[in-house]
Order: C-alpha cells, then structure tokens, then sequence
C-alpha cells in the first residue's frame, strides 16, 4: 500500500484535497469517484521514515535469511503441518521484508490451488529453475521436508565455500587499489616539483629517475585519456564477454589463470557434485539432472560439456566414460563415477570424492591467502624501493655540480 495525494472538485465545483492508502491510482481513482468526487490530479506521497529503513529491501533475500526460512519451513512440514499454514507460520517469524512479502503471496497463490512449487516459480529471490523442479519432484513423491532441508544445506556449504575464497581476495584487491592510489599521487604531485628543482642544476639524471619523470609527465599531460581509455576498455570487455563466443573464451581463460584456475575449477567441481547428489537424492534421472544442473553452473565451459555429456548418457553410453573425453572433470572424479556405476553405489563414491575436493579447496585457498600476501609485498616493495631510488639518486650527482 502506497500514499497518494489527490485534488478533486466536489459537486458544487469547489476544489478539495485529501489521501488515501491504496495500491495503485486507478483504486484512488476509483475512490475519489465513489465519494462523489471529480479527480483533477493523484499524485504519489514520499514517506520514508528512518525509522523504517530496515524494512526496504534491495536485489534478492541474503543467503542466511533464505536458509533459516527453507530448514523451519523443513521442520513444520515434517511435524505434519499443512503447508499454507506451515507457510504463514514462516511468514510471522522472519524478520526481512522482502522475504516476508514473497511467503505472503505464495501463501495465497496455494490457498487458491497452485501447489508449492509452481507457487515459488515466480519467485526468483529463492529458488532457481532446478530448486523449483526438485520441489515438484519431492512434492510427487511426499519427501518434500527432506528436500527443502537439503536445499537449505547445500545452499548454506556452497555460499560458505565461496565467501572464503572471496575473503583470501580481500586483502590482496584492497592493498593493490591503495598500491595504485599512491603511485598516482606520486606520479602527479611529488614528481613535477622536484623535475622543475632537477632541471634548474642542468645535471645528468640517472636512468631511474629519468623514467620517473618521464612517466609523471605522461601521466599528468594525458591523464584525462588514459581515463577515457580504462574506461573504454572496460565497457569493451563487458560488452564482448556478454556475446556468446566472448563469455566462452572468458570463461576458458578464467580455469588457465595461475594460481586461481584450478580453485576455481575445484569450486565448479563442488557444485557440480553436490548438485548431483541432491538431485540422485530426490530420485530426479541422471539425464534430467545433468540438463539441470547445465542450466545451473555459472561456467559457460562447464555448462556446456555437462549438456553433452547428458546427450551422451541419454544415448546409453557410461557417464564416467564420456566425462572423462572433457578436460574440465579431473580423472579422479570420472574414475569414482565409474566405480558408483558399476557397484550402484553412485551416491556413497560421489559424496565422497565431493568431501576430498571440499577439504582440498579449503586448503588451497588458506595457501593462497599465505602465498599472495608475501608476493605482494614483495612487488610493493620493489616498486617503493624503485621510486626512492629514482627520487633520491640524483641527490648525489646534484652535489657534486653544486661543489
């Protein structure tokens, strides 16, 4: 409901004004007209409360949030709750407004006959297409608390993988900004005086020096185009990464870069594992959920060997056989595959091997955050210790022209 001001003329054609809560114009319209009213103008009311700034929300529902909802909503459903109630039930505990408004409209959509999947459907802020079947599935098969818990999980692991190997990036990306920051302001402001003090003694600079003040003079005379140029580069490579062939070779060149290529790999592995799992879980078909979970990885590389290996499956050869003609899946994972495939132990073999590629990344990224910190400050220091060279060498030779 929103605040609308209104100006109207009443039936002795004297202007009026007022309010009215309402959803939209038309039902103030409609308002104004049942009291006898002519609408002459309906305006929108600004009416934002500091008080209430917690209540906007902004983008999708945050990850705790949607895991706390998905395992209580678990529990009421597992304690023989009916859903509309177990829903409304939910409703009445979060505390996000975003979230709360979504379990409200999914409360009446299944109170008018939609089943609790195609409820959430139109609700991308907490499942996805693949989450959305995989409720259709548990809902036909009555496991529908399992699922959710698993969901809720899942969800859970594979953010908390991410956040650390976003969290080892951190202090690296920050300390490489303000690295950046300061040569600039050397470049610009420290550098152009002591040029001018420089060439008042009409001395030989050193090398070093003279490649300082060289890049600070290219650097102040044309900062406003290499600006433009960063600029333009960047809009180049977000335009060129969005075409088809572009995210394609981004991607691939995203699994080559040292050091970060193969966490990254190892993180789209886990993903591809778990997911798996979840969906061997729920009873889903291996081809069905391998199209699924395609449609699911980030990866374009990824996305489309898993497509071509479903359509390999679907024709009747070995799952672990053709995953293994794709150099993206690590022969250690087709191997286990091919083990769960001859044993029918395909649930136990992957859980497994997704727990040593877990423990594996987790460690990689600890090791990273120790590797790069010592190779940035390494960097750093040649780069300081390069621009105190070059800044005072030339100390030396300015004594000996004034002696």
């Amino acid at each position: 409901m929103s605040t609308f001001k209104y100006t109207a003329t009443n039936p002795n054609g004297n202007i009026v004004s007022g309010e009215f809560e309402a959803t939209d114009r038309d039902q103030v319209a409609k308002m104004i007209i049942d009291q006898g009213l002519s609408p002459l103008k309906i305006t929108g009311k600004t009416n934002i409360k500091f008080g209430n700034l917690n209540n906007i929300n902004i983008g999708k529902v945050p990850m705790k949030d949607r895991v706390i909802f998905l395992r209580q909503l678990a529990v009421l459903i597992s304690a023989g709750i009916p859903i509309v109630e177990a829903i409304n039930i939910s409703q009445a505990q979060v505390s996000n407004q975003g979230l709360k408004k979504v379990l409200g409209q999914v409360g009446a959509a299944i109170e008018s006959g939609k089943n609790l999947a195609d409820s959430f459907k139109e609700h991308s802020t907490l499942f996805d297409d693949m989450q959305i079947q995989l409720l259709k599935t548990a809902e036909a098969s009555g496991s529908l608390d399992f699922i959710l818990e698993r969901i809720a999980t899942e969800t859970e692991s594979k953010s908390a993988l991410i956040s650390k190997f976003r969290g080892a990036m951190i202090y690296p990306i920050l300390v490489i900004c303000a690295a950046i920051v300061v040569v600039a302001l050397v470049l610009t402001q420290m550098i152009p005086p002591m040029k001018h003090l420089y060439q008042s003694f009409n001395a030989t600079l050193p090398w070093p020096t003279l490649f300082l003040i060289n890049l600070s003079s290219f650097v102040t005379t044309y900062y406003l185009f290499i600006i433009i140029a960063v600029i333009i580069v960047v809009l180049a490579f977000i335009i060129y990464r969005r075409s088809t062939q572009g995210r394609r070779v981004t991607d691939a060149l995203t699994l080559k870069i040292p050091l970060f290529g193969g966490l990254i790999q190892k993180i789209e592995i886990i993903n591809f594992g778990k997911t798996f799992l979840l969906l061997i879980k729920a009873g889903v078909p291996i081809v069905t959920g391998l199209n699924m979970i395609a449609d699911s990885m980030p990866n374009v590389i990824f996305r489309t060997s898993i497509k071509e290996i479903a359509d390999e499956v679907e024709k009747g050869k070995s799952m672990a056989l053709v995953m293994s003609k794709y150099p993206v899946f690590p022969s250690l994972l087709w191997r286990m595959i091919a083990i769960g495939e001859e044993t029918g132990k395909m649930e136990e073999v992957v859980s497994k091997v997704i727990q040593y590629y877990e423990t594996e990344t987790e460690d990689m990224i600890e090791n990273l955050s120790k590797l790069i910190e010592p190779i940035i400050t390494i960097i750093l220091g040649v780069v300081v210790g390069f621009i105190g060279i070059a800044v005072y060498l030339p100390i030396y030779t300015l004594g000996n022209v004034i002696k």
